[in-house]
């Protein structure tokens, strides 16, 4: 009964993410389902997303820019609306949800058994298979001070957090203002 929320982080060479956000009645957003995967195409993504998603009630999917992907995903059924990329506001957008609430909860949780499917290529390297496991590899460059430089996260193994933050800074800074649309190349 709950809404859900996809957020694509697309990726060949690196993983493609597209995860599966539901939304409880108190503002919790749970990850449930999670496609993390090297080495296909966008179309046949596309293809899984649409029958993972059958009889779910889609308030929208956040994606990344690039024009041709988001596209793609259009044409089989999957529109899109843009993400707000600001790195800084989403990472604190992140934090924010994970800290507890008046409840005593933080506002976000990875279920468990969320992925779909193990990507063998990314095991074979010992590289994160799932968003949950980038968390403890989301770190900042060090200064020749030694002491980490907090502007902007490394870049690498950052693709389900990207996602993450797409999907914070939907939540918190422009869930309202976003419309769910038709993505058309010539706008």
């Amino acid at each position: 009964e709950w809404t859900s929320i996809r957020v694509v982080d697309f990726g060949y060479g690196n993983p493609f993410v597209c995860q599966f956000w539901a939304l409880d009645p108190d503002g919790r957003a749970y990850l449930y389902r999670e496609i993390y995967m090297t080495g296909r195409l966008v179309e046949d993504h596309a293809r899984q997303i649409v029958e993972l998603s059958a009889g779910e009630r889609i308030e929208a999917t956040i994606a990344d820019h690039d024009a041709e992907d988001r596209a793609t995903l259009n044409a089989h059924g999957v529109p899109t609306i843009p993400a707000k990329k600001a790195i800084s506001p989403g990472i604190q957008a992140v934090q924010a949800r994970l800290r507890k609430a008046g409840d005593n909860k933080p506002r976000l949780f990875i279920m468990k058994n969320a992925l779909v499917e193990p990507d063998a290529a990314l095991e074979a390297k010992h590289y994160p298979t799932c968003t949950l496991e980038e968390f403890p590899l989301y770190v900042w460059p060090q200064g020749v001070d030694g002491k980490p430089v907090k502007e902007i996260p490394v870049d690498l193994h950052n693709h389900g957090m990207d996602c993450t933050r797409y999907l914070a800074m939907y939540l918190d800074k422009g869930r309202a203002s976003m419309q769910v649309h038709r993505y058309n190349p010539f706008n």
